[in-house]
């Protein structure tokens, strides 16, 4: 008997089980194939479930045929994920419900020490009557403050350096002097404090005008200061005076441009916007520097 080499023997097998394959299944011990939806399901007869070499050369096959079907469909075959990166998975997800828990819990611990709750309680110390101006210098400050950090938010999410980012955190967060004063004075009529006639003699500094003699000054809030400056013997210089500190300072024009920043505010804190709101504080910006322009 002429004795068979390891390789022929191999081949053999192979060709054995490749004519398994190529019978037609008309007999149920015979191989048969059966595909779903979602993942192949071979069946085959019992003698093949005896032979290992058979049952991987059969798998290794179906795999090798499921994967070109998804390359031909255009697809990306998945890996399934190793029991390692599963752990990963779920560790990071309780490590983000831990995390939500621990936030809910310090919200509740430091809820008095926020910025709006510990302004309120500052404010509730101070007489009553000062609580409104207060808060509403709160307010309009918080909103800017939220829209500058909205702003930064958006240029570090867009791919902006963190140097532009506090450049745009700043440019909505400040508060120009102008703007300022120019806030005080509209709340102190707002809530009484001030007479709106006695503010219109302030400038944009805050200060009132400056006469080098004492009897040029106006008495003001004197409700017949009219008549006096009439009787006085240097109304004429005074109303010179006067002419004059118009054309050097054009009072209407900068009295326009405070009615303006007053307006430009009123619908900032009304607006809901981050766009609107960018779009408000540039045009109260652009308005400082115009009276700015006109003071210095």
């Amino acid at each position: 008997m002429n004795k068979i080499t390891s390789p022929k023997l191999l081949t053999t097998v192979l060709v054995m089980v490749t004519g398994l394959l190529l019978v037609p299944t008309t007999n149920s011990d015979l191989l048969a194939f059966a595909e779903s939806d979602n993942k192949p399901t071979i069946l085959v007869s019992d003698k093949l479930k005896k032979n290992p070499m058979a049952l991987k050369i059969i798998a290794e096959m179906e795999a090798q045929k499921q994967k070109y079907k998804q390359l031909s469909e255009g697809e990306t075959p998945k890996s399934l994920p190793t029991k390692q990166q599963i752990d990963i998975e779920e560790n990071r997800k309780l490590s983000q419900e831990m995390l939500k828990a621990d936030l809910k819990s310090m919200e509740k611990k430091y809820i008095d020490f926020t910025p709006k709750n510990a302004h309120e309680n500052f404010v509730l110390k101070l007489n009553e009557t000062y609580h409104g101006i207060f808060r509403d210098q709160f307010d309009y400050l918080n909103a800017k403050v939220q829209l500058a950090i909205a702003a930064k938010n958006l240029v570090l999410e867009n791919g902006g350096s963190f140097y532009d980012a506090q450049r745009e955190y700043f440019k909505y967060a400040s508060m120009p002097r102008i703007e300022m004063i120019s806030y005080i004075q509209e709340l102190n009529i707002k809530y009484g404090f001030a007479d709106e006639n006695i503010q219109t003699n302030f400038d944009v500094k805050g200060k009132l005008p400056r006469f080098e003699n004492d009897d040029d000054a106006p008495c003001y809030g004197c409700p017949n200061s009219e008549s006096k400056g009439n009787s006085n013997p240097n109304s004429e210089n005074q109303d010179n005076s006067v002419i004059k500190n118009v054309e050097i300072d054009p009072r209407a024009e900068i009295k326009s441009l405070q009615e303006k920043l007053s307006n430009y505010r009123q619908a900032f804190l009304k607006s809901d916007s981050i766009t609107e709101k960018k779009f408000l504080v540039d045009s109260l910006n652009d308005t400082v520097k115009k009276i700015q322009e006109l003071t210095y």
